[in-house]
């Protein structure tokens, strides 16, 4: 048997001993007490982790880390003139005016989150590891799966699990923060300031999202390490002779940037209106450290997908990257009138899309969380082309399909255990652009998996290699 299921089975045996009933009640008081909740919704609705073996693991970091960097030279040929930011990515005015801003501090991507599937092989390093998606802009999540791993590991099955085998799993929070103060200190060397040893950090977001429960986690760390803390919506920063300011007598050394950049712009889509903004004009004047920067937008755009997988831009990657771009990275094309190569051959593209539906899908480049994704095996005919339409008015990528993974995760459902499918992705995380280490996971029920779709759910990642006797 696989390692791995070898071990989901052993886990699954030691569920179905315990006392399903009051573990599952004790788990549900748990995460009310941690905060884990998505607005109104429980963040996990399973009773086991997920788990991959260290060899798995390090084949999908490696993997992430050669297509992230591959990513990275298209981002610097963008922002070097070389390819046609305005003509490949259809920026908006606002957009343009944020990628404009002065970049200190290396790359912008200071968290980022790899979206990508995973198919076990016969061997540990033998699966099939498909990316669809780079989550440039302080993903969240982070904080949710941090604690959720806590809860996880007090469990009476986990605890005799860990019996038998050995458990990896790092503190995610502690590594924000971490990366947080090492972003913080070259900016300040960047800029001609002296770092402060611990320093003050903004997390800031509109008051309203349902991910507030994660900013409050993330203080507790961030507190515990020594910083003050506040959460502060945008709108209610401040800049005042240089320097940026949450309420009166908070000076900010760090913003935690949690507002996605499209938010962003949707609440200010004049640039002009865009530039004054407080918080953005700190940004441009070099008065605060912001991550993830606002440059970071490039990178989430998802025609990057689009760049790295056409043949044209091959010769700029390493040999390696290549190879991970072919092995790794699904065919993808901005959709456009135009003539590309599919399997090798010439094809008109909308035609081409047009006609093989059931292996593509369609996804504007500017959204998240699955907004506007459009699965053509789940949708009919006209439906399709009444997408296909919008996707060339409004920029979009296509996508060539790939195989959705699937497993079996244990469910409390009406009050009884019963060991269900679902649908399962597994998401690197990677740091300042280069540093590949943990991931989320989430599950679904659906093809389109988010933990904000009515079946979605997240649940911690758990590195486990049977001990030796």
């Amino acid at each position: 048997m696989h390692p791995t299921a070898a071990a989901v089975e052993h886990y699954h045996q030691l569920l179905r001993q315990s006392d399903a009933p009051a573990l599952w009640a004790r788990f549900q008081e748990q995460m009310r007490e941690n905060l884990l909740y998505f607005g109104d919704r429980a963040i996990c609705n399973v009773l086991r982790p997920q788990f991959l073996h260290p060899r798995e693991y390090d084949f999908i970091a490696e993997a992430t880390a050669h297509v992230t960097s591959a990513l990275h030279k298209i981002y610097a040929a963008l922002r070097a003139g070389e390819l046609d930011c305005q003509r490949l990515l259809h920026l908006s005015p606002a957009e343009a005016a944020l990628v404009a801003l002065p970049d200190v501090y290396g790359h912008p991507d200071v968290s980022a989150r790899m979206d990508a599937f995973w198919l076990p092989g016969p061997a540990l390093d033998q699966g099939n590891l498909y990316f669809l998606e780079y989550n440039a802009d302080s993903p969240g999540g982070l904080g949710y799966g941090d604690v959720l791993g806590d809860l996880f590991a007090e469990f009476e099955p986990m605890r005799g699990f860990a019996q038998r085998y050995r458990l990896t799993r790092p503190a995610v929070r502690s590594r924000v923060y971490r990366t947080l103060l090492e972003t913080y200190r070259d900016w300040c060397q960047a800029t001609e300031r002296t770092p402060v040893e611990r320093p003050n950090i903004a997390i800031v977001d509109w008051r309203s999202v349902r991910t507030r429960n994660e900013f409050l986690l993330s203080r507790q760390v961030f507190e515990a390490a020594g910083s003050r803390v506040v959460i502060c919506d945008p709108d209610k920063l401040t800049l005042r002779e240089g320097r940026l300011w949450a309420g009166d007598d908070f000076p900010v050394e760090i913003v935690y940037k949690r507002v996605v950049v499209n938010e962003l712009i949707k609440r200010y889509p004049d640039p002009a209106e865009l530039l004054a903004q407080p918080l953005v004009q700190a940004v441009a004047q070099n008065a605060v450290c912001i991550a993830n920067h606002f440059n970071c937008q490039l990178l989430y755009n998802k025609a990057l997908f689009a760049l790295i997988s056409d043949e044209e831009n091959q010769h700029r990657f390493s040999p390696a990257e290549q190879a991970a771009v072919r092995r790794h990275v699904p065919w993808s094309r901005l959709v456009a009138d135009q003539i590309t190569r599919f399997d090798g051959a010439a094809l008109e593209l909308v035609e081409l899309i047009r006609q093989r539906k059931d292996e593509l899908v369609l996804k504007p480049v500017r959204e998240y969380g699955g907004t506007g994704v459009v699965l053509g095996w789940e949708t009919d005919a006209s439906s399709w082309e009444s997408a296909l339409q919008r996707a060339l008015v409004e920029p979009h990528v296509v996508q060539r399909r790939v195989p959705t993974p699937s497993d079996i995760f244990p469910v409390w459902q009406e009050g009884a255990l019963h060991f269900a499918p679902r649908m399962v992705d597994v998401d690197p995380y990677v740091w300042r652009g280069s540093a590949v280490e943990h991931a989320g996971v989430r599950l679904g029920t659906s093809a389109l998996l988010n933990v904000s779709a009515g079946g979605g759910s997240a649940v911690p990642l758990f590195l486990a290699e049977a001990k030796t006797r």
